[in-house]
């Protein structure tokens, strides 16, 4: 399973990211990482976004495996309790990009 991670907004428009592949994680952390995301609920793509808020995080979410591919956008308005755990694994190992125009 390979999982992609942006989180990008807010109000400093931080770009945070990272991607994660079961396959080159130790054992016990690749089984913990599948049984976050098997339990996070994504399993549709698309965006969904809040029509309130405008400094919200957005989450964006790439999903992969062998009869899978799903990505979501999220944002903290929308972002759902059972996707939480997930958002909060994937930011512990995400690192700052830079900003780019364009």
């Amino acid at each position: 399973m390979k999982i992609s991670f942006v989180q990008s907004g807010g109000f400093m428009g931080m770009l945070k990211a990272c991607e994660l592949d079961t396959e080159g994680l130790a054992p016990d952390t690749a089984q913990e990482l599948e049984q976050i995301a098997n339990a996070s609920g994504i399993s549709t793509s698309g965006e969904f976004f809040s029509k309130s808020g405008r400094d919200l995080q957005q989450y964006r979410i790439t999903i992969e495996g062998d009869d899978l591919a799903i990505s979501v956008i999220y944002d903290d308005a929308t972002l759902p309790a059972s996707a939480q755990s997930l958002v909060d694994y994937l930011q512990e190992h995400a690192v700052p990009k830079p900003l780019t125009n364009g």
